[in-house]
Order: structure tokens, then C-alpha cells, then sequence
């Protein structure tokens, strides 16, 4: 998860320049910016982004101490427990899962609007979501419908392909009814 394209992507979709990104001998991501200022650490280093940053994001993840402690949570989730619990199946299901029920009665992980939390957690579960076949996304709806939702974003799919979440069951009843 702590990789170096995952940061530049995050950067990217905060409208800042993400400045030498590289993992270090201990093999923990670093940022330097342009000041020659350098923090090290997954979190650190979005939250050196978001106070950077003007984007909606990065404001949406500040609005409140109480929202900035959830934030800081859910990517240290993404860091501790998605990140590795993508690479076994049986956890990467019960994972899937979890989110799932979670999207049944919320749009974004904190909040009402994207936050650098739902950032961390698409990016953390990209690749595992890409693996999945359709009949897998129609077990996932609502977290089908949050991640499509995302991946709609330029400013997070960033040229890459588009998942298809198109089948009949996700296109007739992931259309986002929340309260």
C-alpha cells in the first residue's frame, strides 16, 4: 500500500506536486518537497498534502478535529490491515465484505463527501477490486457503487481504465439509495 505511485496518485488527485517520493534503506516511504523538507510514513506524508493542498479533498478531510481523527484512522487502516489483507483471500473477502455493509448506509467513509480516507482505502483495494469478476461485484453492490463512483473521477482514474461494473444486477440496483 505505502508505495511510491500510491502517494504520487494521491498528491495528484490533491492538486499538488507530489515532490521526490521514494522509499528509503528501511523501506518506508519518503517525501521530500521543494523546501528540502522531508517526512517519512504513509499518513505524514498525506497529511503534509492535505495541508498543501486547496483541493475539496484535502479541505473536506480537515473540517473538523473529528474528522481529521477518523481520516487519520482509516488510513492507518488501509495501511495496517487492507494493504496485507489484500494479498490473502480469505481476509481480502471478509475485507470486501466489511466495506460493504459499511457503503449500505453511507456514500463516503467519513463524512458526506470524499475525504483522503476513501483516497487511501480505493487505492488500497484497487488491484484487489480489478481481480474481481463481475458475478464477485454483484456480491459487493454497495461497495461496487462507492467504487465506481470514484474511479468515475478524473482526477482519481487518472487515465487508467475504467473498471466495468456494468451487469445487469449492479446497473438495475447499485444506484446509490442512501438516506
Amino acid at each position: 500500500m505505502c508505495d511510491v505511485a500510491k502517494v504520487q496518485k494521491i498528491a495528484h488527485c490533491l492538486g499538488v506536486a507530489p515532490g521526490k517520493v521514494q522509499l528509503n534503506e528501511e523501506q518506508v516511504v519518503t517525501r521530500t518537497s521543494g523546501q528540502n523538507k522531508s517526512v517519512a510514513g504513509f499518513s505524514t506524508i498525506l497529511e503534509s498534502l492535505a495541508n498543501e493542498s486547496k483541493s475539496e479533498t484535502a479541505q473536506n478531510s480537515k473540517v473538523s478535529r473529528e474528522v481529521e481523527a477518523q481520516v487519520y484512522q482509516w488510513i492507518e487502516f488501509s495501511v495496517l490491515y487492507v494493504a496485507p489483507g489484500s494479498r490473502d483471500r480469505n481476509v481480502a473477502k471478509q475485507l470486501l465484505g466489511d466495506l460493504n455493509k459499511l457503503f449500505a448506509s453511507k456514500s463516503y467513509l467519513v463524512g458526506h463527501f470524499i475525504t483522503l480516507a476513501d483516497l487511501a482505502v480505493y487505492y488500497a483495494i484497487y488491484d484487489l477490486v480489478k481481480s474481481l469478476s463481475p458475478v464477485e461485484k454483484e456480491a459487493y453492490l454497495n461497495l461496487s457503487r462507492w467504487f465506481d463512483h470514484l474511479q468515475n473521477r478524473p482526477d482519481v482514474h487518472q487515465g487508467e481504465p475504467l473498471l466495468n461494473f456494468t451487469t445487469i444486477y449492479l446497473h438495475g440496483w447499485a444506484t446509490g439509495t442512501h438516506i
